[in-house]
């Protein structure tokens, strides 16, 4: 292993990435204590509470430690969703929230992820609003609410709902107040990219007449050293045939 991966390792092994490997492995543990002990639905709060946790941690962490790494940035959206998604998922199947408001939540989720790829990739940065965070804040509250049907339906749904609609607002506000200076970064990533591009072509085509020059003076030495030894050749053959002459 080079000191170089070594390096990385090391780097990656931090406190926040570490809480987020043990959200990850909250996921599965928190369904099966879901399912396993219904309807008593205690157990799997206990973990979703715990593992959302970690999250506010980590996240406590990284900033004030700096170890804000490429895995973390990956890693702690990722596990967020998958806590979401299969709480969300559970909920539903129980028919404690209705299908349509988990599908929705879903898609919501799924389009955020595969923006937010597009955007990282592009090195376009997405800067989180006050609407948005008070639009996951109150669905944060009706989920948890939703653990508990007997006490507090049909309340919990209504939050959700409430949650939903703030979440799709700061969405609309998003996009009407960054949509232009989204797209001209994304005209200036493309044009940037291309001359990249243009670029990296230039280098190959100097670095191959480079390569092709060479070639043609290693013939040319070639050429010059056979013909130097076809002159010794004959100068020899002349003085072999001068001698059987005399």
């Amino acid at each position: 292993m080079s000191v170089m991966n070594k390096n990385e390792i090391k780097k990656n092994l931090n406190a926040p990435n570490i809480l987020s490997f043990i959200r990850l492995l909250c996921v599965p543990l928190f369904l099966t204590l879901f399912f396993v002990y219904q309807p008593n639905y205690i157990p799997a709060f206990v973990v979703f509470i715990f593992a959302s946790i970690t999250d506010i941690i980590d996240g406590i962490i990284a900033r004030r430690c700096n170890q804000i790494t490429q895995l973390g940035i990956v890693l702690d959206p990722l596990a967020d969703k998958l806590l979401k998604m299969s709480a969300l998922f559970a909920l539903g199947f129980n028919a404690i929230i209705s299908w349509w408001l988990v599908a929705t939540l879903f898609a919501i989720d799924f389009v955020m992820i595969i923006a937010g790829i597009v955007l990282y990739h592009r090195k376009i940065t997405i800067p989180s609003n006050a609407v948005g965070k008070t639009g996951t804040f109150v669905m944060s509250i009706g989920l948890i609410m939703s653990f508990f049907p007997d006490t507090f339906a049909p309340w919990h749904e209504y939050i959700l709902y409430i949650g939903l609609g703030i979440v799709i607002s700061s969405v609309i506000l998003y996009i009407a107040l960054n949509f232009k200076s989204v797209i001209a970064k994304m005209k200036e990533f493309g044009k940037q990219k291309k001359n990249n591009k243009e670029s990296q072509e230039e280098s190959d085509i100097t670095k191959q007449n480079v390569v092709n020059i060479a070639d043609n003076h290693a013939k040319e030495n070639v050429s010059e050293e056979n013909n130097d030894e076809n002159a010794v050749d004959e100068e020899k053959t002349d003085k072999k045939d001068e001698k059987q002459v005399a």
